[in-house]
């Protein structure tokens, strides 16, 4: 390979130092793997295997507190043990499903758990919206609104942080991590009506998350996590 004839190829115009830093560059580059996109057309993130490094950061394209707020994501995924999928400044903002028949929903610090719909395999689009001053929480699944929950004492989640898939942000553990595919992340500081929820669940792209836009966001990988066609648009 060329960048082993270069590790040890000590001609002249290279210094020992110079030497030394491409070699360990070559080397954490093939460990580590990943990559840096710029949005994700009709592309999915791939979560190959339950191990331990593979995450993918999202940078918000918007720093702000959110008091009202929706945030969608659309898996695929045969787990049925938990599983994170989505988390935002740890537990100020996340979205696990917890096992078959339960999603935990944690806003503020505070946390809340909605029943799934029975046998839901496949392809899957969640959306939670958070009302303040009503202190409301409500979850959509694949469209079709479950019943509002009440969340009292739930803080604005607050400004500065970064959306981690597949894991929960700060905690590593084998039993946390998502297999499968994530597509359609968006996150909002508004609610979203439930006719435009009901569109997005369809395949429309448009509003995209004002905060984090699925098509648009930069996104980071790493570990064995890769962007390919997703199996929902071919």
């Amino acid at each position: 390979m060329e960048q082993d004839s270069l590790c040890w190829d000590s001609g002249p115009a290279l210094t020992m130092k110079l030497l030394l830093l491409t070699c360990a560059a070559a080397l954490v580059s093939s460990l580590v793997g990943g990559e840096q996109r710029e949005g994700l057309l009709e592309e999915s993130l791939v979560f190959p295997e339950n191990t331990q490094s593979d995450h993918v950061v999202v940078e918000p394209q918007m720093q702000t507190d959110l008091s009202d707020l929706t945030l969608c994501v659309r898996y695929n995924t045969e787990l049925r043990t938990r599983h994170v999928l989505v988390s935002y400044k740890s537990q100020e903002l996340a979205l696990s499903r917890e096992n078959d028949t339960t999603i935990k929903v944690s806003i503020g610090s505070k946390e809340l758990l909605f029943r799934l719909p029975p046998s839901l395999w496949g392809w899957v689009h969640l959306c939670v919206t958070r009302a303040m001053k009503e202190q409301l929480v409500g979850l959509y699944v694949n469209g079709e609104p479950a019943s509002r929950k009440v969340l009292e004492g739930s803080q604005p989640v607050t400004a500065g942080g970064k959306l981690i898939l597949g894991h929960e942000e700060g905690v590593v553990g084998k039993e946390q991590n998502f297999v499968g595919e994530l597509l359609d992340v968006n996150l909002w500081d508004r609610l979203l009506a439930p006719r435009t929820i009901r569109n997005l669940y369809r395949g429309d792209s448009s509003p995209q998350g004002n905060v984090i836009g699925w098509l648009t966001a930069r996104v980071d990988t790493s570990g064995k996590v890769t962007a390919q066609k997703s199996t929902r648009t071919q």
